[in-house]
């Protein structure tokens, strides 16, 4: 099952630029596999000076694990 980047943004806090992923691609109760492009895109919010910094890697893990929560959350308590 994939789901898409609206999907992701109806979800997690970030839109926009801001979103990093682009779709989630498997997923289970204990992992989440999500694809993205976005770490190419000169336009990247997070890009300075024409590169990502080692850091950036960070948001997008945490934007996967926020994916993941909404994934594994009860109905009642998902965004």
């Amino acid at each position: 099952m994939h789901l898409n980047r609206a999907w992701i943004e109806s979800r997690i806090p970030h839109r926009g630029r801001m979103c990093l992923l682009d779709e989630v691609i498997a997923w289970s109760a204990e992992r989440v596999s999500c694809r993205s492009s976005t770490h190419r895109e000169a336009d990247n919010p997070l890009r300075a000076y024409g590169r990502l910094g080692i850091a950036c890697g960070i948001e997008y893990a945490a934007q996967a694990m926020a994916v993941h929560g909404a994934l594994v959350a009860p109905a009642s308590t998902s965004l």
